[in-house]
């Protein structure tokens, strides 16, 4: 007689690579929520005692006390694994927890935690508590373009003698002035005032979802809300400021990314080595250019075989082309290939030999199909109101207008980020189109005019700029495109060599699109003797 044996596959710290981190999250949910002790359901890097280990994911489990086992009843005792994925349980608000702000990169998962709290389960629970209703007797009043809510005592609860927002609430009371038009929502908390700092984070908070081919599954968490609109929430710590463009940029991107894992092959394995902890942020070794969605400080530039580390500042931060096009704003014949390094091997300073995995959106597309919709019906503008929560509104003047002056950058950085793709409209009311030449010279004439909450934006007004830079071998010819631009400018193009005796020569041909806009095809050709480096400039005539 013989037997057999299926060996059952141990739990671990690490996340399948082939695994829907929404699903788990939800499945999960369904498995611990029966205890209403549990606040959220995540996934991140493992706790032990004060120290976070990177290297292990785990299943976490939000708490609002964390006990010892042996006080835990046995419905409500977290099992040590979850579908075979090491489980942690987390206490977020509680002693230890940061009250100033942290360290951007040193504030990584602190932000996931606010992330993964479950603010609307929070909300109907403190409003259980209060029977059902609460009277709120505060002010709820537009400074400009800034939405400012006066608290009364009722938007700040307690958890473990530590002050929470309640953030459900405070959309709730913004929408008592406005329309259900926001696509976002980004909340401030004034801390002098006496509004509690809300940890050492900033973070974005999922709430809605339905876009294919991102590597997230369709959600909807709007109920809560009483939103048919809103796709997230956001909150920016103040003491992220001097970090504004990067940390508000990241924050806004986690609408789309970083979460698609890829394929090399269509039967090959799901991989996801190019996300931090594999999933959430690209990592390190991968060559992301710019992009605001890493927690690392550099971009790979590769010369002579080595690999170079160049540090990039806040300033200069943007978004990649795989983040465009997960974000709808870019073509999948237009993002190009981007490289995962592996084998680092540091030759002196910042320069590397590592060996090179070239990938493309295909590799994208295997593990997580093609984005629906595509960038040719995808969303581009987006509405986000900017909310200062304060205690005493009449003595917040001066953060409201620190606040609004960020408003107005981040629509801004926003543009020059998606390399002007997509818009981010950020005033209250209606969405503010984009102002033609002729409203332009209206509202800068210096006459009356019929023009209502406009503004002249850097944008409408900035006529000339560099829009992209290369190089190009002797005797070499290269075609240039570059498009969206609006049928009421002329530009004009000059290419001109950045290298000492370089020569270039350049011809432009413009082509309307189906959308109305224009694209310039630019011919770029090397009439020198050596390589040379040249930048693309345009000049605008209205």
């Amino acid at each position: 007689m013989t037997t057999t044996t299926t060996k059952r596959a141990r739990a671990s710290y690490k996340l399948p690579p082939d695994i829907d981190v929404i699903e788990l999250i939800e499945r999960a949910k369904q498995e611990f929520y029966v205890d209403p002790s549990v606040i959220g359901i995540g996934v991140g890097a493992r706790r032990r005692a004060d120290e976070i280990r990177h290297t292990e994911t785990a299943l976490i489990v939000y708490v609002k006390c964390k006990l010892a086992k042996s006080d835990v009843a046995g419905p409500h005792l977290i099992p040590d694994s979850f579908e075979g994925i090491k489980t942690d349980v987390v206490q977020p608000f509680s002693a230890a927890a940061p009250e100033e702000a942290l360290g951007f990169a040193e504030s990584h998962q602190e932000s996931e935690d606010m992330a993964f709290i479950d603010w609307g389960r929070l909300h109907e629970q403190w409003l259980a508590e209060a029977g059902g209703t609460v009277d709120f007797h505060g002010k709820v009043q537009d400074v400009g373009d800034v939405s400012v809510i006066e608290d009364d005592g009722t938007l700040v609860k307690t958890i473990n003698g530590r002050q929470v927002v309640d953030f459900v609430q405070a959309y709730k009371l913004f929408r008592t002035t406005h329309d259900d038009i926001y696509d976002f929502v980004t909340f401030f908390t004034d801390t002098p005032s006496g509004m509690p700092p809300q940890g050492g984070s900033s973070w974005y908070r999922f709430v809605y979802n339905d876009v294919e081919g991102i590597g997230l599954s369709p959600f909807d968490y709007r109920a809560p809300f009483g939103t048919n609109k809103m796709q997230g929430i956001m909150f920016l710590n103040r003491g992220h400021f001097p970090l504004w463009r990067y940390v508000m940029l990241q924050e806004q991107g986690h609408r789309w990314a970083s979460f698609a894992p890829y394929k090399e092959s269509s039967s090959g394995p799901t991989k996801t080595d190019h996300m931090l902890g594999g999933w959430g942020h690209w990592t390190l070794n991968f060559d992301d250019d710019v992009s605001s969605m890493d927690y690392d400080t550099f971009d790979w530039v590769e010369s002579d075989g080595h690999f170079e580390r160049i540090s990039i500042p806040s300033e200069s931060r943007g978004y990649c082309n795989l983040d465009l096009y997960l974000m709808g704003l870019l073509n999948r014949d237009e993002v190009g290939d981007f490289y995962l390094l592996s084998n680092l091997s540091q030759v002196s300073g910042n320069r590397y030999t590592a060996t090179k995995k070239l990938l493309n959106v295909h590799n994208i597309e295997l593990a997580n199909g093609i984005r629906n919709p595509s960038a040719a019906t995808a969303q581009k503008l987006f509405k986000n109101a900017f909310v200062v929560l304060t205690k005493d509104i009449d003595a917040s003047h001066d953060y409201i207008v620190e606040v609004d002056q960020l408003r107005v950058r981040f629509e801004q950085d926003f543009r020059e980020a998606t390399k002007s793709l997509g818009r981010v409209d950020t005033t209250l009311g209606e969405t503010q189109v984009e102002l033609t030449p002729s409203q332009v010279g209206a509202l800068t004439g210096g006459a009356m005019t019929a023009l209502h909450r406009h503004s002249v934006r850097p944008w409408d007004l900035a006529v000339t700029g560099t829009q992209f830079t290369g190089s190009i071998q002797p005797g070499q010819t290269q075609r240039w495109f570059t498009y969206n631009w609006h049928p009421a400018y002329v530009a004009n193009w000059s290419v001109l060599p950045t290298t000492t005796d370089g020569k270039v020569a350049w011809s432009v041909e413009a082509e309307r699109s189906s959308n109305g806009r224009l694209t310039y095809w630019i011919v770029i050709r090397n009439v020198g003797t050596i390589p040379t480096a040249f930048e693309a400039r345009y000049a605008l005539m209205r």
